[in-house]
């Protein structure tokens, strides 16, 4: 080919040799979870996590690192388990990963652990699958100086021990070797579990990859057979069911065996069908033969014809493949157990029997059983949990988790940090009560005693249910079969005034029928009380969206009746009334029969059976409901009872209908609220007695159930009668607004109600807060009250005196903007002003020096468009921190999902405030849209923020990038209150209101504890490192952007002073605005821009600075414009030079050249000082049919060059104008031009040559430039090779470059994909015209690899350049898709960063 000249990589290594070289260390290392153990020691809890090559030892109680320790040499480890010598008082751990497998000891000091052994690696024939200790099982090997270790078991299915010459401590550790045991059956596994029972006897259960579950045995204590020295191995059950591979399996095993029959030993496993199976080991279930079946699963029968009877229960698990699971517990109690999945996610699962209906106890029919789901745990983001571990600590499991995203992650089950409460509440006649403790439980047996069975069935019924009906049809036509779901009874206004109370039925569910059929179906009806008549009535309602009522279904008529329903013997009745109805359906009867069964007040379950009869109809339906809430009620029980005083003076009022208004915290333990009927409570926990949430409904249900809760009735206000508002004070007063306007006033210390002045309508809006000055010393309180209708908010401003509010020292009316309904205060310390948010996404600010005049005070500046058009949920100020940021600042959140730091410039002319907002970040938590609260804790200025994700309520620490805490109440709309406990521990308590009850939780740290932060959930694409070093607190280092798969670029500071630990690359801020994977990332040259690409024609400009408390802030400053109308192209690759002879980037003008997957190149302008549309296209030009894969800009002598690189293993030159001539002429154009056009540039970007350099395509680039003018290019490609490509000015052909290339065409064992220069230095004299250079590759070999390339200026083209082999170091980093180089500073180390699925750091010295 002209001009190039290719040397091959055999000729020259053996003839070239250099003295210099380079060493790299590992330094860092962030990459998925794979293995995972816990142990318990003689002193503490040890957390064992297998990361890479490298084991982490940490502390449970500290969460700290106690020690790190490479195992393997080129291996990642798959798994882990560990056991603790009591009487060596060493810690042994067996590790193995792929083929490999080694045993390490570690002794316990009082300062951290040291190494007492580590065995030399052995490597098996196959894949590790399982491994376990030999504890105290006795196993004959036939050689006396061989010590048995552990057994495993290989993906094969063929069982070794693993033999140890010399057992430890001793100076050599002894060599591993391995001895066949037994062979299963034939088969290639996924997944397995082997245990070694107390009789010397292995127990396996494999997955295979068609779906198999086989159990097996092998008894290794008995002597070996002559057929090959193994033993011999006994098929027990071939289990068949799963329409994928099995990924996992575990043997649950019991000494005694479960009382409602299943045996003493059962297997789990989970599937590539998203399904999770439980097998029951008994005698009488399985298949001790295996017949032969075809491969592949279309072949086989489906599971519901396949071991059906051998299978206990199955259930449809997560949202995606389920990868493990483990067993919580297996006992009478329970059978419980956790599995983890590709959706990130652990759940949890319980195993309970089916009720039977319509049969007898004493019949032998086998009990039959389902699968429950219990919770959900999402502490890690992405893909994947590879690595679980679980320990039985009772009463709680302690869990340790390890996902994709390289986060460790530990919590309890339950969680002992969570509390949930339960408590009674009267509501009694004003008259006959004081203030003081409300007796509760004292009447409320003498007012279910007064009151008619109807009444009393209808005030107990309200709330959720767990149903269960079983349909019994004499027609064949008509479907038989059971119908699992809940019903919901939800108080509701009555639609006609002749009746006193109204509930709407509502049930949703899952039928099932005898012939396998699954149907979704719902239905609704309302209940009725009519109270003068003592009668309930059941109604027909319309389809329509308030779900109207139609017509009459049937009369509830109650007497003394024969119950016809079986009762379940499981729930205690004390009491028992019953109740008939009949409706005529055109040619159909319909009989009801119902059934109130009560423990004590409150109704424990209750049972309704429809008898229909037709010409058409012959069946009957038999349901029965239970309660459902795993939350315990508040005031289940008595919220609904009659008052006292209503019954005796024969006041026509709702039964059961007085509910909960508003929550209003007064300190971490103390709760006010307003009831619908005016009543105003003081409520107050009991943290030293609680009960916990996820205890079996056995332990938690009973007459002997805690009450935690307790309530005190502050006083009753007719005024608060149906509406009420409230708002808290510091923590210790309440204002509570009613709808004439009325405002009350509760104080704690005093336990008096005030009443301040009364407003003129309807209040509302409540807002209040500390009132803080920068000109005032003492700290008073305040208030703003909006009316509804009125365009005026109201200002009251207390004086404070030991905690006790004092008169109204000011009150003033504000004129709101038009239109301006208020959602959120902030009473700061910018200016003395006072900032208003409105539901229309403004803000409006007051000058409060102006309060003291009487005339309304207007706003002095409004601001539109904070938050689009949403509501401001939140203003804050920032508070300052120790990075000497000077400026206030102001965080607003909003309904649109984002929160936003802004900085407040204000200036004050003639008496009038000029105040601008300058966005310096605006980003969404993982959680919304609806952001409902922030605050930074006064601990560790962590920003906390909360708000509604479906029906979970969400506290989220964006300065930690965790949850900390997570509510299923069912969503937004409702009552509630949280506050956070300000501590540094990312407590908080939270109350809420759903189906009518009052529900608490409060935890005192956070929900889980995050043992290392982890990265992206999926594979990194592109990296970036910021050319600028920085300083957070003590530590300096480099800002550094990672784009992933997911769609996010994390921004992370990346500092080498401290090695592993959870600061060596901390994670500042996450950007979620890209809708594909990040394709590339690049840095300004003064590192106040970063730049992102992606598909979908995505290129967006970031503007990065420094803000309190975050760290850093960003917001998108441009766009690049799409190029075509259906934005389908991906942006393949692009580069950003600041334009010539604009060094000092005054105006942040760049040129931007960009390449398309349509093979199209286009050159942009870009002035990065203004926000919004920046660009301006300057040219364009296309290549052939082959994809551009790179693309970069650059000057060779005097002349620009666009060089290209693509799928063909070409690179090409593309001749440019010179680029200052050509940006400042597109700069220059008017201001309504703002798009391309023909009239704007010249479509003349066209390539003049090109040159091969490898067989296929090229995947990574960089050049750098030489001194005597020329450029030296070095690529990575799809071939394997690396090329080394040197480019010259041509006198003779001006626009032909030169250019030479060595190739080297096996540098790696499969594609290279990251290639970076990181050092040059003259020759050994400086003198002889030689420099070196030291390269850095990285391929998906998963070798790291230097090169030192020798460039000799006196020898003309390939002749010129020679290279050698540097180092080679194993990386962790699976699928490498780039590499950089920390920039270079005076005696810093350079630092090499290789990310894929991962980020690995590593040092590079000289030697």
């Amino acid at each position: 080919m002209p001009g190039i000249s290719q040397v091959r990589q055999s000729a020259f290594l053996l003839n070239h040799k250099t003295n210099y070289s380079i060493q790299i260390q590992l330094n860092h290392v962030l990459v998925p979870v794979t293995a995972a153990a816990i142990v318990e020691s003689g002193l503490k809890t040890l957390l064992i996590v297998g990361e890479g090559r490298r084991l982490k030892v940490f502390d449970n109680e500290s969460h700290q690192v106690i020690c790190i320790l490479q195992i393997f040499q080129s291996q990642v480890v798959h798994g882990v388990q560990c056991q603790w010598d009591a009487k060596r008082g060493h810690l042994v751990c067996l590790v193995w990963g792929g083929r490999a497998i080694t045993v390490l000891h570690l002794k316990f000091d009082t300062s951290d652990f040291c190494v007492v052994s580590l065995t030399e690696e052995l490597l098996t024939d196959d894949w590790i699958s399982d491994a376990c200790f030999l504890t105290n099982a006795r196993i004959s090997t036939g050689d006396p100086s061989s010590l048995p270790q552990a057994i495993f078991l290989t993906s094969h299915n063929i069982l070794y021990t693993l033999l140890s010459e010399s057992s430890p401590p001793s100076q050599d550790p002894g060599k591993l070797s391995c001895k066949l045991i037994a062979a299963g059956p034939t088969s290639v596994l996924y997944s397995a579990n082997v245990v070694v029972l107390a009789n010397g006897e292995a127990f396996i259960a494999a997955g295979t990859v068609f779906g198999e579950v086989l159990v097996w045995s092998s008894n290794l204590a008995a002597d070996h057979n002559d057929s090959g020295g193994s033993k011999s191995a006994s098929l027990l059950h071939t289990f068949r069911g799963h329409e994928g591979s099995v990924f996992g399996v575990t043997i649950a095993a019991t000494p005694s065996t479960v009382d409602h029959g299943l045996s003493s030993c059962v297997v789990a496993s989970c599937s590539d069908d998203r399904t999770i199976r439980m097998w029951d080991l008994s005698c009488a279930a399985g298949s001790s033969t295996r017949a032969s079946i075809k491969t592949g699963f279309r072949s086989q029968p489906m599971a519901t014809e396949i071991d059906s009877e051998h299978c206990v229960a199955s259930i449809m698990g997560h949202l995606s493949r389920i990868w493990s699971l483990r067993f919580l517990s297996y006992s009478n109690e329970a059978v419980r157990w956790i599995s983890f999945g590709e959706d990130s996610t652990a759940q949890t699962w319980q195993l309970v029997r089916k009720l039977a209906r319509g049969t007898s106890t004493s019949t032998k029919k086998p009990p039959s059983y389902e699968i429950q789901h219990d919770e959900s745990y999402a502490y890690h983001v992405g893909k994947d949990i590879w690595a679980a571990a679980v320990d039985l600590q009772d009463p709680v499991c302690l869990i340790l988790t390890g996902g994709a995203d390289g986060r460790a992650v530990s919590y309890n089950i339950p969680n002992a940090d969570v509390q949930r409460w339960t408590a009674d509440i009267t509501l009694l006649q004003e008259e006959t009560v004081k203030r003081g403790p409300v007796s509760c439980g004292a009447s409320t047996d003498d007012l279910s005693q007064r009151l008619s069975p109807a009444e009393r069935a209808f005030s107990a019924i309200q709330g959720r249910w767990h149903l269960h009906r079983v349909l019994e049809s004499a027609i064949p036509t008509y479907p038989s079969g059971s119908f699992t779901g809940t019903a919901t009874l939800t108080q509701r206004l009555p639609t006609n005034e002749d009746y006193d109370a109204e509930y709407l039925y509502v049930e949703e569910g899952e039928l099932i029928t005898r012939h396998g059929l699954v149907m979704r179906g719902s239905r609704r009806y309302a209940y009725r009380l009519q109270k003068a008549a003592r009668a309930i009535t059941a109604w027909f309602v319309k389809t329509d969206v308030v779900s109207s009522v139609d017509y009459l279904f049937h009369q509830v008529e109650f007497g003394d009746f024969p119950c016809q329903i079986p009762k379940d013997e499981s729930f205690p009745v004390d009491s028992m009334s019953t109740a008939k109805g009949y409706h005529l359906c055109v040619n159909d009867d319909y009989v009801a029969e119902y059934e109130f069964q009560y423990e004590g007040t409150a109704l424990s379950q209750w049972n309704l059976k429809y008898k229909v009869k037709g010409p058409k109809k012959d069946y009957t339906a038999s349901a029965h409901y239970t309660r459902t809430s795993k939350v315990d009620n508040l005031l289940a029980e008595n919220m609904n009872t009659v008052e006292e005083g209503d019954l005796a003076h024969g006041r026509k009022r709702d039964i059961g209908m007085d509910t909960l208004k508003n929550y209003c915290w007064i300190g971490c333990s103390e709760v006010i609220t307003t009831t619908a009927r005016g009543y105003i409570f003081l409520g107050t926990l009991d943290r030293n007695n609680t009960t916990g949430s996820l205890r079996a409904p056995a332990d938690v249900t009973g007459a002997t159930k805690p009450k935690t809760f307790s309530w005190c009735l502050v006083d009753r206000i007719p005024e608060l009668h149906s509406y009420s508002i409230a708002v808290s004070i510091s923590n210790h007063t309440v204002i509570v607004g009613a709808a004439n306007g009325s405002l009350y006033c509760y104080q704690r210390s005093s336990q008096e109600i005030r009443i301040f002045p009364k407003l003129a309508r309807k209040i509302s809006g409540l807002f209040a807060g500390e009132l803080e000055s920068s000109k005032e010393t003492h700290r008073n309180v305040a208030a703003i009250a909006c009316c509804v209708g009125d365009a005026t908010a109201y200002y009251f401003s207390f004086i404070t005196k030991d905690a006790k509010l004092k008169d109204v020292s000011n009150f003033v009316k504000l004129t709101l903007p038009p239109n301006f309904i208020v959602t959120s205060v902030c009473f700061t310390a910018v200016e003395d002003l006072l900032i208003l948010g409105s539901r229309s996404g403004a803000v409006c600010f007051y000058d409060r020096s102006l309060f003291h005049s009487t005339g309304p005070i207007p706003a002095c500046c409004v601001i539109q468009q904070i938050h689009v058009d949403d509501a401001v949920t939140t203003i804050k100020t920032v508070p300052k921190d120790d990075s000497e940021i000077i400026g206030n600042f102001l965080l607003t959140a909003g309904r649109d999902g984002k929160f936003a730091l802004h900085r407040v410039h204000t200036r004050r002319e003639e008496g009038q405030y000029t105040i601008k907002l300058e966005r310096l970040h605006t980003t969404v938590p993982p959680f919304g849209p609806n952001i409902e609260g922030a605050c930074f804790d006064s601990e560790n200025q962590d920003l906390l923020l909360w708000g509604f994700r479906s029906t979970d309520f969400v506290v989220w620490n964006e300065t930690k990038r965790i949850e900390v805490m997570k509510v299923p109440c069912g969503g937004a709309h409702r009552s509630w209150a949280y506050l956070p406990s300000n501590d540094g521990q990312n407590g908080g308590v939270f109350i809420w209101t759903k189906a009518a009850n009052c529900n608490v939780q409060a935890q005192s740290k956070a929900s889980h504890r995050v043992l290392q932060p982890g990265g992206h959930g999926r594979e990194i694409k592109a990296m970036a490192i910021c050319p600028l070093k920085m300083k957070f607190g003590s530590d300096y280092g480099h800002l550094v952007a990672t784009g992933a798969e997911d769609t996010m670029i994390r921004i992370s500071f990346a500092t080498g002073n401290k090695v592993d630990s959870s600061q060596a690359m901390r994670c500042l801020g996450v950007i979620s605005k890209h809708n594909t994977g990040i394709q590339q990332l690049q840095w300004s040259s003064d590192g106040r821009f970063l730049f992102s690409a992606a598909g979908l024609e995505e290129f967006y400009v970031w503007r990065i600075q420094r803000v309190p408390c975050l760290g850093i802030g960003f917001v998108c400053n441009s766009q690049c414009p799409k190029v075509t109308e259906s934005s389908d192209l991906r942006i393949m690759s692009f580069d950003v030079q600041t334009v010539l002879g604009d060094v000092k980037m005054q105006h942040d003008k760049c040129v931007v050249s960009i390449a398309y997957s349509n093979s199209t190149v286009r050159l942009w302008s870009l002035d990065a000082s203004t926000s919004g549309q920046g660009f301006k296209l300057l040219s364009f030009g296309t290549y052939t049919s082959c994809c551009l894969t790179q693309i970069k800009l650059f000057q060779l002598g005097l002349k620009p060059y666009l060089l290209t690189a693509g799928t063909d293993g070409y690179i090409a030159f593309w001749p440019v104008r010179t680029l200052q001539e050509q940006v400042e002429s597109r700069f220059n154009l008017p201001e309504h031009h703002s798009g391309p056009s023909a009239e704007s540039f010249d479509s003349d970007l066209n390539w003049n040559c090109r040159y091969r350099i490898h067989q296929s395509s090229i995947k990574c680039l960089t050049f750098h430039y030489l001194p005597d003018g020329g450029v030296i290019i070095a690529t990575g490609g799809d071939d394997n090779a690396v090329a080394f490509t040197h480019i010259s000015c041509n006198t003779g052909s001006p626009n032909l470059p030169i250019c030479s290339t060595l190739l080297l065409t096996r540098a790696h064992a499969s594609t290279v994909t990251g290639i970076q220069c990181f050092n040059s230095r003259l020759g050994t004299d400086g003198s002889d015209g030689r420099t070196l250079w030291n390269f850095a590759t990285v391929g998906n070999d998963q070798w790291l690899k230097s090169w030192i390339l020798t460039i000799d200026s006196r020898k003309r083209g390939a002749a010129g350049l020679s290279v050698c082999k540097g180092t080679r170091s194993y990386s962790s980093v699976a699928d490498g898709s780039c590499m950089q180089i920390t920039p270079e500073g005076y005696g810093e180390t350079r630092r090499v960063m290789v990310a894929g699925i991962g980020v690995e750091t590593w040092n590079v010295t000289d030697v």
